[in-house]
């Protein structure tokens, strides 16, 4: 699933390709994308909006529409944007040709030449719903799993429309101080704490198991054990890999792509996610993998020494 990282680099480059661009006309190609409204209502009133900005909230791509009104996009698993110059063309008869295909695949997208021959893209498929601007770009978005959603809210229910959330990581109301309380008293581990998306908003599974790496802590310590050093250096390591990732173009190792269909850079970068059987690059250890709550985790079991349960207590073994 897109982190934040991930989301705030397609964010960037939106605010630098679409801002000031006019929306035609949508096309929805699977209506359970869209969240809100029903989807002719969605259809109706997004016609015409003019993007005024973008923005993004943890997860949450956010564009801002001309008239009050705002899209918020959830990737989910294997969400994408991409961005299409003008002279593409929708073919959707496979709609009708073929519709369990259609249901997987979604449209077709071609160019047609001055002689009338079209040259179809065997790349952009899986589109669920698709921008047409007015100058003739048109920007997709694209889903093989169908989880991602889309939905037009007024401004005055963006509370509702992003309910939960905690702290945005990367400004200033993510502070030692409130994160330090978020943990107190928690008896839950901490990997699944630092997955809540009402304790800090856009940590997934990539930038938790960077972060508690970073800071020396094996993700099954639970929350409560933490010491103050150790979670200014959480808190400390949260920031740093963000930042990271941001930097190299997110992390990419399966689906995600940028606006413009390139992989982030961010894989070349991480210390423990993925590297299972690796050696460690601070000791050499060979990573290892641990499933918590049915997710994966990846450590360095020196690095990050394992908890002992004492009573009520549970402490970390150096």
């Amino acid at each position: 699933m897109p982190e934040l990282p991930e989301v705030e680099y397609t964010a960037r480059q939106l605010r630098a390709s679409v801002v000031g661009a006019t929306i035609r006309e949508a096309h929805i190609f699977w209506e359970r994308t869209i969240s809100h409204p029903a989807a002719p209502d969605f259809l109706a009133e997004v016609a015409g909006r003019r993007i005024e900005a973008v923005r993004r909230r943890g997860k949450f791509l956010l564009l801002d529409l001309s008239g009050g009104l705002f899209l918020s996009i959830h990737r989910r698993m294997t969400g994408n944007f991409l961005l299409l110059s003008p002279g593409w063309r929708l073919d959707t008869s496979l709609r009708e040709q073929d519709p369990a295909t259609w249901n997987t695949k979604g449209p077709t997208f071609y160019v047609e030449a001055e002689d009338g021959a079209a040259t179809y893209s065997s790349e952009l498929k899986y589109c669920r719903v698709c921008f047409v601007f007015e100058d003739g770009r048109c920007l997709l978005f694209t889903d093989p799993r169908k989880f991602g959603k889309v939905g037009l809210w007024p401004q005055e229910q963006e509370q509702e429309a992003l309910k939960g959330l905690g702290p945005e990581p990367l400004e200033e109301d993510f502070s030692l101080e409130r994160f330090s309380r978020s943990l107190a008293g928690r008896r839950t581990v901490i990997k699944q704490v630092l997955l809540d998306q009402t304790v800090v908003a856009g940590v997934g599974n990539i930038y938790a198991d960077e972060a508690l790496f970073y800071a020396y802590i094996h993700p099954l310590r639970r929350a409560e054990s933490l010491m103050p050093n150790e979670i200014q250096l959480l808190h400390e390591g949260i920031i740093t890999v963000l930042r990271r990732g941001i930097e190299h173009g997110g992390t990419s190792f399966n689906d995600y792509r940028d606006l413009w269909g390139e992989a982030g850079d961010n894989y070349n970068h991480v210390q423990v996610y993925h590297q299972e059987g690796k050696p460690c690059r601070r000791c050499g250890t060979l990573i290892e993998r641990m499933v918590i709550a049915q997710r994966s985790a990846h450590l360095c079991p020196t690095c990050q020494p394992a908890p002992v349960q004492t009573g009520d207590v549970v402490i970390a073994v150096p």
